[in-house]
């Protein structure tokens, strides 16, 4: 977590063409582990030793193409402009029937393909949307797809691509080890490789939703890109900055997988360690040789969330704006609800947040939504240590939890667990949902003045929110 400080934390600077203090004077050295050209993993789309830069021309091309068949996304005005002091919209690509910003460029692709290569058919890895997308456009064009998605993916995913006639292949432990068995089956059925954040038709595509925000909104000052494999961020700061200079681009990565962050401090892709995280849909351990070379001058920061200021930025997104995003799509948000503040030149700006897709496993939603609550108090647990025959003390708790408006959410005793050999007190834990940390505070402080030395209440540990006097945050 950033701490807080005059200064904008290291993770947010710009590491490239800003003049940075966090890497003045520094060599930059090749790292042992970079990435050489591998004869199997050969895309001549995507040549590491010639990385082509997507044009203002070559986007508004794919614009034209794509415009007839995919309509564009509204943008709608945040309910949150008041307390973010800022003008803040949502782009909202979740709308599309895969789900996610993918299909414009899925699209694209193929219609760019041959004759041919359409009939032998495409293959690609992905973490999820795009893999959905090529599918989706890939049924109503009539070209066979096959995708490479990691073991670990959500079996949402698979189902969705299966449903959309894709062959789905299920393969290694992330996007890389994909995508390796995915130029194997290519190699093998001569199928065409098509690379989703970094074919030049892909970056192209995901332009024209730069285009789209400025003809949208023309007053932005500020847009918010999620940011994996890079391609989204390339088109956008293409298209944007061409049609207004002074506009700010700000790419938005979660810090268990910052390929892009990693690539502008090493001057070139750079293979990093991915962790789990909730915005599985970035997790692209290197970012795309097209993607980097284009956006790397254009963009004017790279910020980096955590999974506790995704969770906020889902429950917000669920609960004021009615939108289920996944959380790769909700980071733009995230970066805007850290605490402390990181990008406070933002208040008084019109800013626009790109929601990129809303494939949320229904599994995995609840718990993220509860996770966002336990952050901002809003769920609490606290244990209380009664005689094993307090039935009378029993009510009174739960009365006095009532009394200050709360609800319990679970109750559980360990009866079964003795402690020390005490078969004579039981130990009573409450899940306990409250308005907001200000109410939990109350309850807290009433509970212990009526039940004094026998309520533990827990104290979230990880919580980005301020220190409060009731629930002080614990430090490593």
């Amino acid at each position: 977590m950033p701490k807080a400080s005059s200064e904008a934390p290291e993770h947010v600077k710009a590491p490239l063409g800003q003049s940075p203090a966090t890497l003045a004077n520094r060599e930059f050295v090749k790292p042992s582990h970079w990435c050489p050209k591998q004869d199997i993993e050969f895309d001549p789309w995507c040549d590491p030793d010639n990385p082509k830069t997507i044009t203002y021309t070559e986007v508004i091309k794919a614009s034209s193409v794509v415009r007839g068949v995919i309509p564009e996304t509204n943008i709608v005005r945040s309910k949150w402009c008041k307390e973010l002091k800022m003008e803040l919209y949502h782009k909202n690509e979740i709308c599309h029937r895969s789900g996610s910003f993918n299909e414009r460029g899925a699209l694209y692709c193929l219609l760019m393909l041959t004759p041919e290569q359409k009939q032998a058919g495409v293959v690609t890895a992905s973490t999820g949307n795009w893999a959905m997308a090529l599918a989706h456009q890939g049924q109503k064009l009539g070209v066979p797809v096959t995708v490479v998605i990691p073991a670990r993916t959500q079996p949402y995913t698979g189902e969705r691509c299966a449903e959309c006639g894709a062959t789905v292949v299920r393969h290694g432990n992330d996007m890389a080890e994909a995508k390796r068995q995915a130029f194997v089956i290519a190699a093998e059925k001569d199928f065409s490789y098509l690379n989703g954040y970094d074919h030049p038709h892909a970056i192209a595509a995901a332009g024209a939703i730069g285009k789209e925000i400025l003809d949208q909104l023309p007053e932005t000052d500020v847009i918010l890109v999620p940011v994996g494999g890079g391609g989204l961020l390339a088109g956008i700061a293409v298209a944007a900055k061409h049609i207004k200079p002074e506009v700010l681009i700000y790419g938005v990565e979660s810090d268990k997988c910052c390929s892009f962050f990693k690539a502008l401090e090493n001057e070139q892709p750079y293979k990093t360690a991915v962790s789990r995280c909730l915005a599985e849909s970035l997790a692209v351990p290197t970012v795309g040789f097209n993607a980097f070379h284009t956006a790397r001058s254009l963009i004017d920061k790279m910020i980096l969330v955590d999974d506790d200021w995704i969770a906020r930025a889902m429950l917000h997104l669920t609960e004021q704006e009615k939108l289920v995003v996944e959380g790769a799509g909700a980071v733009g948000l995230a970066a805007l609800l850290a605490v402390p503040q990181i990008l406070p030149e933002l208040r008084g700006k019109t800013v626009v947040s790109l929601l990129t897709g809303g494939n949320m496993d229904i599994v995995t939603l609840p718990h993220c939504l509860e996770r966002g609550k336990a952050i901002e108090g809003r769920i609490i647990k606290v244990t209380v240590t009664l005689p094993a025959d307090g039935t009378k003390e029993q009510l009174q708790v739960f009365s006095i939890i009532s009394n200050v408006g709360c609800n319990v959410l679970k109750c559980y005793s360990d009866r079964a667990w003795i402690v020390e050999n005490d078969l004579y007190t039981i130990h009573l834990s409450l899940i306990i949902e409250t308005l907001n940390l200000e109410h939990a505070c109350r309850l807290k402080r009433v509970m212990e003045r009526l039940f004094p030395g026998i309520c533990d209440f827990l104290e979230e540990p990880f919580s980005p929110l301020p220190v409060c006097m009731c629930f002080p945050k614990k430090r490593p």
